[in-house]
């Protein structure tokens, strides 16, 4: 090894130990920043270029040289814990509709609809064994239960369709969320094009771009596919959302005058477009599934109770339909009293048929009945769905940590790392001084 070349190597060696020391001081001091991935620099050892007859044999190397600054990351351990956290939002917005369905339709013991129904029952026990003198005052009451009751079915219909109204909103407020996440995805994938084409690094564009994937990919179960130049393009369905640097407009589109019933659509670029998963997916099924089911099912409910308040009174007193569900938007917001309410409470007969009186409570008991069966079956829909998604979110978290054992900074690890690039830094410095004292001996000695 000539003087030279020693001088070279070693201050090869010492430019490769200081770029290392510079990564991990990077890496340090972004071990929390969100997202971020850790970086590794790349060494190679130099190959001396001597061939020829005048070939040098048993000579070193040509020292050490730094090949690149490598972003550390596992594309399927990432896609996984991407996936997983698609699903695990999905599951955590259907949870939030099922909760919301058990407010609206809130019953307990003390407060509700059974509570009512089972007054009205009692008010119909109270005609049954009224006397002359009584009568009047026992079908005020259950005309006034019978109002009590429908208020309160009414005001369930106002609850779900306010629902409806509400995961409208929070749909289009997703959408405006992914439209954001893709115009930065589009331009992010022109500077990484840029900066890759010119030879530099973009390990920091790289993570602010996963960022932006993640976001996508919770909203809509995005997926995406590599293209050359670093580029990623984006689908949702089949409708490219983001294709190199252009990205292309989600829109939720609502009917006009919506209501539960009138279908939520998503379209990219006036494409239709069906999300896979998340959050955006966990919505839709929300306003034109769940909802639209629990609707039906208090309609038809309503509808029973009317039929069966009505089939009393004809029985009872021989009066005219009480109830009424006829109109626009369902039985149970079209529920309310019908004209003949009236005659029914002031009706002059001097008695009631307690046999068919008796018949009528027992026909509102099984009305109750089916009731609290429904209950039922709500509250335990929405503990599966609690259940589903605190599930989903704790294999989310186990994706997401492995993930993090590949790309997370280690901060034992980079203090390791740290050490030892001190150490070679030293080392090589070391070096450079041995060659300047034998340089120097040597001019001095010759010199004399």
């Amino acid at each position: 090894m000539s003087t030279f070349s020693g001088i070279n190597q070693a201050s090869r060696a010492l430019g490769a130990a200081q770029r290392g020391m510079d990564v991990t001081g990077q890496n340090i001091a972004n071990a929390n920043t969100p997202g971020y991935s850790r970086q590794r620099v790349e060494q190679t050892a130099g190959v001396l270029n001597e061939t020829g007859s005048w070939a040098r044999a048993n000579v070193p190397g040509d020292g050490v040289q730094v090949t690149g600054i490598t972003r550390v990351a596992d594309a399927l351990a990432t896609a996984t814990a991407r996936q997983d956290s698609a699903t695990a939002a999905e599951q955590k917005a259907a949870s939030q509709v099922w909760a919301g369905i058990e407010t609206a339709l809130a019953d307990t013991g003390t407060s509700g609809l059974s509570k009512g129904l089972t007054d009205l029952s009692s008010a119909w026990n109270d005609l049954a064994r009224a006397g002359e003198d009584g009568l009047a005052a026992a079908r005020s009451l259950v005309v006034s239960r019978t109002e009590a009751v429908v208020s309160t079915i009414n005001g369930m219909d106002d609850q779900l369709q306010a629902q409806y109204t509400g995961l409208t909103g929070q749909a289009q407020s997703v959408a405006a969320d992914v439209n954001r996440a893709a115009e930065s995805v589009a331009k992010l994938n022109d500077a990484i094009r840029s900066t890759l084409a010119a030879g530099g690094s973009a390990n920091e564009l790289l993570d602010q771009r996963e960022q932006h994937l993640s976001v996508l990919a919770d909203a809509t179960g995005a997926r995406t596919v590599q293209r050359d130049g670093g580029v990623v393009d984006v689908y949702v369905g089949n409708a490219a959302l983001v294709s190199g640097d252009k990205a292309t407009a989600l829109t939720i589109r609502v009917p006009d005058g919506a209501s539960i019933g009138a279908e939520l659509t998503v379209t990219v670029g006036g494409m239709a477009a069906t999300p896979a998963a998340g959050t955006l997916k966990g919505l839709l099924d929300g306003a034109n599934t769940t909802l639209v089911d629990q609707k039906e099912a208090l309609d038809e409910f309503a509808t029973a109770f009317a039929t069966g308040v009505n089939t009393a009174v004809k029985t009872v007193t021989g009066n005219e339909d009480l109830l009424v569900t006829a109109g626009e938007g369902g039985a149970a917001r079209n529920l309310s009293l019908a004209d003949g309410a009236a005659d029914f409470e002031d009706s002059t007969a001097d008695t009631v048929d307690r046999a068919a009186a008796k018949a009528a409570v027992n026909g509102l008991r099984d009305v109750t009945t089916a009731w609290r069966k429904e209950v039922t079956g709500i509250a335990t829909s929405a503990q599966s769905a609690e259940n589903r998604a605190a599930l989903a979110e704790q294999v989310s978290l186990k994706s997401d940590a492995a993930r993090e054992a590949v790309s997370g900074v280690n901060l034992d690890e980079e203090m390791t790392n740290l050490v030892a690039y001190q150490h070679a830094y030293s080392a090589a410095a070391r070096v450079l001084s041995v060659i300047d004292e034998a340089l120097s001996t040597l001019i001095n000695t010759v010199g004399r």
